[in-house]
């Protein structure tokens, strides 16, 4: 905090105060607050694998939903990149946890059922 300052100091920062906000009105213009992106689809599923998946390899996952009181298969699939969750192979039948990565336009799988 500046102290000690005379009228005469205080009136020259108040005119430099209204001088900036005159020569930029963008930077006090905006009054509105962001608002958060919305995702319009849903970016977390959940499914089961349908072939084998190497680590570093992409393949298909069938998601499941659920249906009354279990959940069940849907005719819904979702190819998937399986990079960076493990380096071991993913077995066929496991269920998995995709997320979409809308930065990369990709689904990818960031849990698995242990083998």
């Amino acid at each position: 905090m500046i102290t000690n300052l005379s009228e005469t100091d205080i009136a020259i920062l108040r005119q430099m105060a209204a001088d900036f906000r005159a020569r930029n009105p963008s930077t006090f213009a905006r009054r509105t607050v962001r608002q958060p992106r919305v995702l319009e689809e849903q970016n977390v599923k959940i499914g089961k694998l349908n072939a084998d998946l190497a680590s570093g390899t992409t393949g298909v996952v069938t998601v499941w939903r659920r249906s009354g009181s279990a959940p069940a298969a849907t005719s819904e699939t979702v190819n998937v990149v399986f990079d960076w969750l493990s380096t071991e192979t993913i077995s066929a039948g496991k269920m998995v946890l995709i997320q979409f990565f809308a930065d990369e336009s990709v689904w990818r799988i960031v849990g698995a059922e242990c083998e």
